[in-house]
């Protein structure tokens, strides 16, 4: 293995697209609620998030994922539980 293959081992590109498996929990930001779904945007990835009212706006909550499609770069969830506060929420 080469120097440079060692400065460059375990790294890797981040994408604009994330995708997720169905059943994995993730922590993301909610954005905006309709007053009974939220929706977070992850990059170019949306998930509709289900429970997740107006009282989640701008804070970080955990997600359980129930359905992705990676062609779309969109899913569904399901909100388990307020994680913690936006940095810009006064």
């Amino acid at each position: 293995m080469s120097v440079f293959d060692k400065y460059l081992a375990g790294w890797r590109l981040r994408t604009s697209r994330p995708s997720f498996e169905v059943g994995r929990e993730v922590d993301i930001f909610i954005a905006e609620s309709n007053g009974t779904s939220g929706r977070a945007y992850i990059g170019d990835t949306e998930l509709v998030v289900e429970g997740a009212g107006p009282e989640t706006v701008e804070k970080q909550v955990r997600v359980r994922v129930t359905e992705f499609d990676e062609t779309t770069a969109s899913g569904r969830g399901e909100f388990v539980e307020v994680v913690g506060e936006s940095s810009y929420a006064e």
